[in-house]
């Protein structure tokens, strides 16, 4: 008879959010995806997309359909064979895991916006 008790494994997974990637579904934006490093706050994270060097400007309206507008997140995923270490804090594991890269798919509807431009002046330009 075996008196060996049976040995269980467990593994920590950890998985923090880092960045966000956004794509136009257009060729007619400029440009047509950018990516944002993202910010741990109190209710969330947070993408500054204000005076980023990257935001998406789309150049055509979409008449009378949609654009197919992306979002994904990436989050980079460690683990720790908790079996192994009397800490649940110790240092991720290698190899890594892949990153995970849940994707968020909305049609949106671009307009059109005209301007009128009027002289005040008697010049001609």
């Amino acid at each position: 008879m075996d008196d060996r008790k049976p040995h269980c494994k467990g593994v920590q997974l950890a998985a923090t959010t880092v960045a966000l990637k956004v794509g136009a579904g257009t060729a007619d934006a400029d440009p047509q995806s950018c990516t944002y490093d993202l910010v741990k706050g109190y209710d969330g994270y947070t993408a500054e997309s204000e005076g980023a060097g990257c935001n998406v400007t789309y150049l055509r309206a979409s008449g009378n359909g949609t654009y197919p507008f992306k979002a994904s997140i990436t989050r980079k995923v460690t683990w720790t064979d908790s079996a192994d270490s009397a800490d649940p804090d110790s240092p991720p594991r290698e190899p890594g895991l892949a990153d995970g890269l849940p994707t968020f798919e909305q049609d949106v509807t671009v307009k059109e916006a005209q301007a009128v431009n009027r002289s005040t002046g008697t010049g001609h330009l």
